[in-house]
């Protein structure tokens, strides 16, 4: 009975022991107050998933890379070549989205779960909670009332760097495809002013789409020195294109102007009256007349010799003798139309008053202030002058002066005449009545 007794006794004791010695292993280290708060922190067991936070930022960045590649594919719209810019923009902006959406104090821009901020500085200093907990709010707190964090800062006075760039810049590859460029740079002609409805800009394909005003026409011309030619022109009719362009009913004027400044004007009347060509002319005089319109021309030449050319207009002649090479403006680039009147021409005058007694064989010379910009049409007879009537001068006085000769008079005269040019409307018919003794 004793030895069972000393058995049960002996189980008991050693029992005790070994919950004694779990009791010890399992309760806290007591530290000396004066050691050092670091290794009291080194084995307090909270402070140990700090060892493990490159694991977790790892397996996050494993998840970024995958979220990326799944965003390669082109968004609707999108002109290629943009998607390889396009996920930094978007990690960022999703960024951005969850700061404005989450407290400052719980959020990071990092992809790795933030730790609370008295943990991180637990290896050098006592807990925050402690040390904040009688002096100032918890530093989470206090940033959140003096400021927000650097991350969100960011977020809330500038985009990041690729969203800022996706606001205020467009793509460089948007920037190659400018639709508005490619169209300013195919515009060969505008047409502008108060006499149309607003501006309009015709690219050479839209001209030539207007198959209803397009013409191939022969036109003879006179240029100052003088020499008769004939010219084919394939383009478009001036009148419907005007038309096209809205033209206005006050419309007095028309100004066509080259690409070096060089310009020519002409009134409405010269562009949208009749006007001829003629199959022949010489100082014995002319026939074979035929209206043409007036044509902006994408292709001129001698006849039959047409080719391809930079845009230029063509009129016909109010007469053989009308210079109206002038105003074939080469490299057209603009047409103004205005409603402001061009004006008229003044009359010739002449050498010799009217209503003088001359004796026979003195010469009377005609005049003008604009002598060498138009032709003084005249006869002797007394009848009406018009655009085949003998025309003065007959040359400019900068190309072929011996052309301009006084008239001899031998018998007496009612001259009548009247100066035309481009650009003006024809003066008044004047009149000089010579008594010749």
């Amino acid at each position: 009975m004793m030895s069972i007794f000393f058995i049960i006794r002996k189980r008991l004791v050693i029992s005790l022991i070994m919950v004694l010695l779990v009791c010890a292993a399992c309760s806290p280290a007591v530290t000396d107050p004066e050691a050092p708060l670091s290794e009291t922190l080194a084995i307090a067991p909270e402070q140990q998933p700090l060892a493990s936070l490159d694991e977790i930022g790892a397996a996050t960045a494993d998840t970024n890379i995958e979220t990326s590649a799944s965003q390669e594919s082109h968004l609707p719209g999108e002109p290629p070549g943009q998607s390889d810019q396009r996920p930094a923009t978007q990690e960022k902006t999703a960024d951005t989205a969850t700061n404005q959406n989450d407290t400052p104090t719980v959020v990071s821009n990092s992809t790795a779960p933030s730790l609370s901020t008295e943990n991180q500085g637990s290896a050098a200093a006592p807990p925050t909670e402690n040390n904040n907990a009688t002096t100032a709010p918890p530093a989470e707190n206090n940033n959140a009332v003096i400021t927000p964090p650097a991350e969100n800062n960011n977020a809330t006075t500038v985009p990041p760097a690729e969203n800022n760039n996706a606001a205020n810049a467009t793509p460089a590859e948007n920037n190659v495809v400018n639709p508005a460029a490619q169209v300013d740079e195919s515009v060969i002609l505008t047409i502008s002013g108060n006499g149309v409805n607003g501006t309009t800009a015709w690219t050479l394909d839209q001209l030539q789409a207007l198959r209803d005003g397009y013409r191939e026409l022969t036109y003879s011309t006179t240029n100052n020195w003088p020499n008769f030619e004939h010219m084919e022109a394939h383009g478009i009719s001036i009148p419907y294109l005007l038309k096209q362009a809205g033209l206005r009913s006050n419309a007095a004027s028309i100004k066509f102007i080259s690409t070096d400044g060089y310009f020519a004007t002409l009134t409405f009347a010269q562009v949208s009256g009749t006007r001829y060509s003629y199959a022949s002319h010489s100082a014995a005089g002319s026939s074979g007349a035929s209206a043409v319109e007036p044509v902006v021309a994408w292709a001129w030449g001698n006849v039959g010799k047409t080719r391809q050319e930079s845009i230029r207009p063509f009129f016909g002649q109010s007469g053989p003798w009308d210079v109206n090479t002038a105003a074939f403006v080469k490299n057209l680039c603009k047409i103004e139309v205005s409603t402001a009147s061009a004006g008229t021409w003044a009359g010739p005058g002449a050498s010799i008053t009217d209503g003088s007694t001359v004796p026979a064989g003195t010469e009377l010379e005609l005049s003008h202030s604009n002598m060498d910009s138009i032709r003084i049409y005249y006869t002797l007879d007394g009848s009406e002058p018009g655009y085949n009537s003998p025309v003065y001068n007959q040359s400019a006085s900068y190309f072929q002066p011996q052309l301009i000769k006084p008239l001899v008079l031998t018998k007496s005269v009612t001259v009548k005449a009247f100066a035309a040019g481009l650009g003006k409307e024809r003066s008044p018919t004047v009149t000089f009545s010579i008594v010749v003794e």
